[in-house]
């Protein structure tokens, strides 16, 4: 069973919010890079793969961390673009004037930025990072979690990384000049694990779905605990779904609207997912940004088994578990 940070009592109960979409995609009009080399612990470089602890918030993936001497835990999110923290500890930021953000239901807003000096997760150090700085405190009021921020994908665009939930680990891999695992280079060739290629350019893991026979481009996105289709593209390719509940809808910017949770009976990414739980929500704004897919998918496809994601050679693995 995986590991959590809170008892029953400081859990977010389920029924108040049932979903948050961590895609808090920030728009550039001049990007800035992020540095992603990553400060290996052993200093004669022998060790190339390092594990971190991870927990579970309901679906939320955290990982313990520490910025600048501030401890607490950090939210998993692959729909995040970098390193982004919690305005409501850290509030010695900057305003970009250069750039805007907007949140899964298209509100836009400027972007605050803060220099720092280390992100320490374990003992991996991510040292002279740009942050971009959003208010998360609505992800506290309900538990007794501190929230420093986001984990997105430009920190570790130079590694490999292996999340397993039954383990409850996340692994980063060091990799050689050509996108293999220093330590293993065959490790990912075992019957029965599924590979996809995906597109990424910056902004989203971009992977390709199949319902019905139709093919689709799905984000995967760690963040979101349920999967989320397009409701336009569901109402025009006539996709069938069953009414499950309504519930409450949470993105980064704290707003909430109400959504009904349905239920697909097929939906395949690599492997065959049966019977998912699933909401439709309106992605036109996201696309008005050049963020051009049609849904997003995040815990169910970690739960379906170990997920690799190698940003040098643009694949994602799954290791399918066994059936308990």
């Amino acid at each position: 069973m995986m590991r959590s940070v809170t008892n029953q009592k400081r859990r977010i109960h389920p029924n108040a919010v049932l979903l948050v979409a961590f895609i808090w995609t920030i728009m550039l009009s001049g990007c800035a890079s992020y540095k992603s080399e990553v400060s290996w612990p052993d200093a004669s470089g022998e060790i190339h793969v390092h594990t971190i602890p991870i927990y579970k918030l309901n679906k939320t993936i955290l990982v313990k961390g520490e910025v600048d001497g501030v401890k607490g835990y950090f939210i998993f999110d692959t729909g995040a673009p970098g390193l982004v923290l919690n305005q409501a500890h850290f509030d010695d930021y900057e305003i970009d004037p250069t750039r805007k953000a907007t949140g899964v239901n298209g509100s836009a807003r400027d972007v605050k930025i803060k220099y720092v000096y280390n992100l320490k997760l374990s003992q991996v150090n991510f040292r002279q990072q740009r942050a971009d700085v959003i208010d998360l405190s609505h992800l506290e009021k309900n538990g007794d979690v501190k929230i420093l921020g986001l984990l997105g994908v430009k920190l570790f665009a130079g590694v490999e990384l292996e999340i397993d939930l039954r383990k409850h680990l996340l692994s980063i891999y060091n990799l050689d000049e050509n996108g293999f695992r220093l330590n293993n280079p065959n490790q990912l060739k075992e019957s029965g694990n599924v590979m996809m290629p995906f597109k990424y350019s910056g902004a989203l893991i971009e992977l390709q779905a199949e319902i019905n026979n139709q093919v689709y481009r799905i984000a995967f996105d760690t963040g979101a605990e349920t999967l989320l289709l397009d409701k336009k593209l569901v109402a025009r390719d006539n996709i069938q779904t069953r009414f499950i509940s309504e519930r409450k809808l949470l993105s980064t910017d704290g707003s909430r609207s109400s959504i009904e949770i349905r239920e697909i009976e097929h939906i395949k990414i690599g492997l065959n997912l049966e019977r998912l739980p699933m909401v439709m929500t309106n992605l036109r704004r996201l696309r008005s940004y050049g963020l051009n897919v049609d849904g997003l998918i995040g815990y169910d496809l970690m739960a379906s088994g170990i997920v690799t994601i190698n940003f040098k050679n643009r694949f994602l693995q799954i290791q399918p578990y066994a059936k308990a």
